[in-house]
């Protein structure tokens, strides 16, 4: 157990730019009589963004659970940081999740908790800080990352939705992850919020050059965040490219996705 946190901690900490954290072949997984995922390949570099486009329903977020280990592949291999996920134990299953952060829809804040206290919580029980001047220091940077720095003593219920999505943001930021899962990022929120989000996942990957995998609808998310763009249907991907490859594509369920996108 110790040597694969050891092998962890050193691929985290002395990763370069452009190495693979995420390396997935071959994965399929279903749920009863139906197969989800049929044949998924996927390769995540360092400071790398991969946007996922596809209907509701392909198993985008199927995908990301069996990267972060909540759900066991069916077949194939799934590894991050070069260790085949399902086979982790419990103890290092959780150290590698210490590396990763996610953004879903909802900001899913601690509604009576401050802001601070929202972002304190991974500090003192994820990665057990004990210095509060460290841990100030901190949230401190973080908020200021994310462009929010006098909202310490706010609760989340008098923040808008921009707002909220910023803070839950910054607290997976606080712990200084490695990879960046995000998940519908700019839903319900308007143009001009949407476009601060995916301006903010751009400073982000520059800031602390992370590796992120970026569901989402909004094109114009995709547009400005993405280094490569995969589309998924029926289980698989189907179309891979930078952006302005992808919408030249000839697939007509490729082209749906670039419709409205100048």
């Amino acid at each position: 157990m110790e040597e694969v946190k050891d092998h962890i901690e050193s691929k985290t900490k002395s990763g370069k730019k452009g190495e693979v954290v995420i390396e997935v072949k071959g994965l399929k997984k279903g749920f009863g009589d139906k197969e989800v995922l049929k044949n998924i390949n996927l390769t995540v570099k360092r400071g790398e963004n991969v946007v996922v486009l596809g209907r509701s329903g392909q198993g985008k977020s199927v995908t990301i659970q069996c990267i972060v280990g909540m759900l066991t592949p069916d077949e194939g291999s799934v590894k991050v940081f070069g260790e085949e996920v399902p086979e982790l134990s419990d103890e290092d299953l959780k150290e590698m999740r210490t590396k990763m952060g996610f953004l879903f829809q909802g900001a899913a804040l601690f509604d009576s908790m401050t802001v601070k206290e929202n972002l304190e919580f991974p500090l003192t029980r994820v990665l057990k800080l004990k210095d509060q001047a460290d841990i100030d220091k901190r949230i401190e940077e973080v908020l200021e990352s994310v462009g929010l720095p006098d909202s310490g003593d706010k609760m989340p219920s008098d923040l808008s939705g921009g707002m909220r999505k910023r803070i839950g943001l910054a607290r997976t930021l606080v712990v200084n992850p490695e990879i960046m899962l995000y998940d519908e990022p700019t839903t319900g929120l308007d143009p001009i919020t949407s476009r601060e989000i995916s301006q903010l996942i751009l400073e982000v990957q520059k800031k602390y050059k992370t590796a992120s995998i970026i569901i989402t609808h909004d094109m114009e998310c995709a547009k400005l965040t993405a280094d490569q763009v995969l589309v998924m249907d029926d289980g698989e991907y189907i179309a891979e490219g930078t952006f302005e490859e992808l919408q030249k594509s000839d697939n007509e369920l490729v082209k749906s996705f670039f419709n409205d996108i100048k």
